[in-house]
């Protein structure tokens, strides 16, 4: 029992205005903010659980969640979940992973797209592929303290460099 030291009324709290709707299909920043190892409801395998939020735009701070199969008695549900994990590493620049906590608060690009319930039984809900742009996560250039250096640049020859004839 918690002793809140307050009336509590519930109705003086505000309608809520969140929306449980999907994201809207599209390339989002994300990050990921929460991680899970959870068997899977067979016991035969695990999932990593990511919980993803959305870090820039209109809908910042929604969240969308990604089930890993990392290992699974089914060899193609855990080929498609360890494909989507090392593209997450690489879109994080993570190069080996031994604890999911190395992958939170690292931005990265996420194509949303919705996927439809073939058995009607669940709504639509949010899928995620992570985008891997140049080998790395995008980076957020922070200003320069330092001196800015000036690169001479030789005057055009109309030679390439490799070209030119060496004194």
């Amino acid at each position: 029992m918690a002793e809140l030291n307050m009336d509590f009324n519930p109705s003086d709290v505000p309608e809520d205005d969140r929306s449980f709707e999907p994201l809207p299909a599209g390339d989002y920043t994300m990050q990921v903010i929460d991680s899970e190892l959870k068997d899977t409801k067979s016991g035969s395998g695990q999932q990593l659980v990511l919980t993803l939020e959305v870090i820039e735009g209109p809908h910042s701070n929604r969240r969308v969640w990604d089930r890993l199969n990392i290992r699974n008695q089914n060899a193609d549900a855990q080929r498609i979940a360890q494909r989507s994990l090392a593209d997450l590493c690489l879109a994080v620049g993570i190069q080996s992973l031994r604890n999911s906590e190395e992958l939170h608060f690292k931005p990265f690009i996420g194509a949303v797209k919705i996927r439809e319930d073939k058995t009607g039984q669940y709504g639509p809900q949010n899928t995620v592929r992570y985008k891997v742009r140049g080998g790395g996560a995008p980076r957020v250039a922070a200003p320069s303290t330092a001196p800015q250096q000036q690169v001479s640049r030789p005057a055009a020859t109309g030679a390439k460099p490799w070209q030119r004839a060496t004194a």
